[in-house]
């Protein structure tokens, strides 16, 4: 429009140029909003259409109505101009952005208040977590999202009816029935959270009454359990061995243990194969530790204060906090959480992973963050992930 002005013989068609511009003009503005009005009706359709927010639903609808009239409009003329042949329709456009605009707001005000009750919703896209939200007694709907919810558990078992929760599993198909069966109700965000606290009771309660019995019952405890009951007997005796200057016979109690392991007689059973290669990974350091702890000449003094033990990350029960689970080094010492973490691969220890370890720790305990660097493919992401698993979180 601008190289049609300055030619020369311009004046002559002055009037029809100012004429197009001004209708050419007007197709621009038109389009653009209908643009951003159509990427906006293509999201909040399906979900208003389908129940969510019923408080909405009659503005909804009414922006709905007048939406599909222009574009039925539109249909029935093609030509690009003919929009501004619609009497109104500046002011339409503008009216039906607002209300658009109006109800998005209320949909993500809805969805930051679900978010703010149960926050592991902030896990989840919009999408998903309207889906949750629209069909909370749905176990189909149920399943497919938990896995993004929950760091281990995979899906969960119902009773006969599909109306309570009585069982969590993991991905490799481990079994872990509930202390307190979770009933599911239309508010999603109760019920997940009664979930969540049944998780904790459940494997601490097992985590108490694997610490108390005579021997360790592989076939049916968890895996998570079984790792962190010997992680807390090991930090006990070890830390007997070291004040009564007996390592070295603690250590050959260990191989005996590790030679028990690695004999287990698995009959085929993938998932108690994979109890058991945790419990070997985490015995194998447990011996590298103890090893440590004998070539240090420091460590001959007999005291569990020396730094080699000191640093060491550790696990007992307090009995002084209701018999609450503690894990940490040196003297940073934290709730563990008993988050579920199903059958997730152990990472096999090195002193880089102990040095990590230490100094997100003690970073925690200061208040801090952590960020391990270092080259692509080294392990950073996974030691990270590693330490969430030591914590239970």
């Amino acid at each position: 429009m601008l190289s049609l002005k300055e030619s020369r013989y311009f004046q002559g068609f002055a009037d029809q140029v100012e004429q197009f511009e001004k209708r050419l003009g007007g197709v621009d503005e038109y389009l653009s909003r209908l643009n951003i009005i159509q990427r906006k009706w293509v999201y909040l359709e399906p979900i208003f259409m389908r129940g969510a927010l019923p408080a909405e639903q009659g503005r909804f609808r009414r922006v709905d109505e007048e939406y599909r009239g222009i574009m039925l409009g539109i249909g029935s003329n093609p030509k690009v101009v003919g929009l501004c042949d619609i009497p109104g329709l500046k002011d339409t456009l503008e009216t039906i952005l607002a209300q658009l605009d109006m109800c998005q707001k209320a949909l993500n005000d809805f969805l930051e208040q679900k978010r703010s009750i149960f926050s592991r919703f902030y896990f989840i896209g919009d999408d998903d977590l309207l889906e949750i939200l629209g069909q909370a007694k749905n176990p189909v709907v149920i399943q497919s999202h938990l896995k993004k919810l929950f760091a281990g558990i995979y899906k969960v078992e119902f009773d006969q009816k599909n109306g309570t929760i009585i069982s969590m599993i993991s991905q490799a198909n481990e079994y872990v029935p509930l202390r307190i069966p979770v009933k599911i109700s239309d508010d999603v965000e109760v019920w997940l959270g009664e979930l969540e606290k049944s998780m904790r009771d459940t494997l601490n309660a097992m985590l108490q009454k694997t610490v108390k019995s005579q021997g360790l019952d592989i076939v049916n405890t968890p895996s998570q359990i079984c790792c962190l009951s010997e992680q807390i007997a090991f930090s006990e005796n070890c830390a007997k061995a070291v004040k009564s200057g007996k390592l070295a016979n603690y250590k050959q109690d260990l191989q005996r243990q590790l030679e028990t392991y690695t004999s287990f007689d698995n009959k085929g059973d993938v998932l108690l194969f994979s109890k058991v290669k945790s419990l070997i990974l985490d015995i194998i350091h447990s011996v590298d530790v103890v090893e440590q702890l004998i070539k240090d000449p420091i460590m001959q003094s007999m005291n569990i204060n020396d730094w080699m033990w000191f640093k060491q990350l550790k696990y007992y029960i307090d009995v002084k906090a209701g018999e609450q689970c503690k894990v940490g080094m040196c003297d940073a010492f934290f709730d563990y959480t008993f988050e579920y973490q199903g059958n997730a691969p152990k990472l096999v220890h090195t002193p880089l992973t102990d040095k990590c370890y230490l100094t997100l720790v003690l970073g925690m305990k200061m208040g801090y963050g952590g960020n391990p660097y270092g080259p692509a493919g080294t392990g950073k992401t996974e030691s990270v992930k590693a330490l969430g698993q030591a914590f239970g979180r």
